[in-house]
């Protein structure tokens, strides 16, 4: 069978090339291996690295296994731009350098690798979108304009419908419209959605009190004082809704909790000194009416708690 040599002459040729070039030592100097992952730290398979010697514009390619793993033996010392590629993945690039010529075969273990998906990529500016919608509509409700705040949000309602902080403004929003059924489906939603998110809660509560839904107002200021104990208007609402059902105890509880924040609010100390009044506790009464009146700056306020003072000193 005829085959194809090498003449004696090329062999020749050949063998002083390889004499006169890098020992093998140094053109086959580190051994790199390492692992790709997505986010959720699942390998991913088939990501293709590609090495570009800086000096000699030389290329290595190597792709990833099942495992996500890859091996490159035989690279030579040099300071590489590493480009990282993959369908459906955002590539990345990096800078490896392996500067130090090697006399032996040298192992290196490269660090987890994580690609992020395209998908996350999308997600994330949408998100990025969602955000500036939603600082523009609190924007335009610390300007009392609800009309202009909902005109935003629902625009990114309709892109994520489970967007909780635009459909907690869009409740602040239909209540400052004075809209109140529309205020609490929007807030019973956020709720749902983020159930320990204590201002949800709150403004639910505000919502179904100007309904007029004494209970239901009440269960939410009681789940947003679960959660922020340091709620004072949260307390003082719930304090009167107990007071005007005459759980009375319950009630001075209330109260009471919003004085541990703030101990001089007038109408905190009133409604206390009220709550120990109905409960025959004079002095009580009368210490938390002359605190209020002292920190009172309301005329009407101040006459009011002059004749309590009188009531409640007669009394004891």
């Amino acid at each position: 069978m005829r085959h194809r040599t090498v003449s004696a002459a090329g062999a020749a040729a050949a063998l002083a090339t390889v004499l006169s070039g890098p020992v093998s030592a140094q053109q086959r100097e580190y051994y790199l291996r390492g692992k790709v992952f997505d986010t959720a730290k699942n390998p991913i398979p088939g990501v293709e690295l590609v090495l570009r010697d800086n000096a000699t514009s030389l290329t290595y390619n190597v792709k990833t296994d099942k495992q996500g793993a890859f091996k490159l033996a035989g690279l030579p010392h040099g300071i590489y731009q590493v480009t990282m590629t993959k369908d459906g993945y955002a590539s990345r690039q990096d800078e490896w350098k392996f500067e130090t010529p090697q006399s032996t075969m040298q192992r290196v273990e490269i660090p987890d690798i994580v690609l992020v998906s395209q998908t996350q990529i999308q997600e994330g500016k949408r998100l990025e979108q969602a955000a500036v919608g939603v600082k523009e509509a609190s924007a335009f409700l610390r300007r009392r304009d609800p009309d202009g705040a909902l005109a935003l949000l629902k625009g990114v309602l309709d892109k994520d419908p489970k967007d909780a902080n635009a459909l907690f403004l869009m409740g602040v929003s239909y209540g400052q419209k004075e809209m109140h059924r529309e205020a609490v489906e929007a807030l019973s939603r956020v709720v749902e959605l983020t159930p320990t998110f204590a201002p949800a809660h709150f403004e639910l509560g505000l919502r179904h009190q100007q309904r007029g839904d004494s209970a239901q107002a009440l269960a939410a200021y009681e789940k947003a004082l679960a959660l922020e104990p340091g709620n004072e208007v949260a307390a003082y609402n719930a304090g009167m809704i107990l007071f005007a059902s005459d759980r009375i105890a319950e009630a001075l509880g209330r109260f009471q909790g919003g004085l541990a924040v703030k101990p001089d609010d007038p109408d905190l100390l009133e409604m206390a000194g009220r709550c120990y009044l109905n409960q025959g506790k004079f002095k009580e009464a009368v210490a938390h009416f002359e605190k209020a009146r002292a920190a009172s700056t309301d005329a009407e306020k101040v006459k009011r708690l002059d004749e309590l003072i009188r009531l409640a000193s007669g009394l004891g």
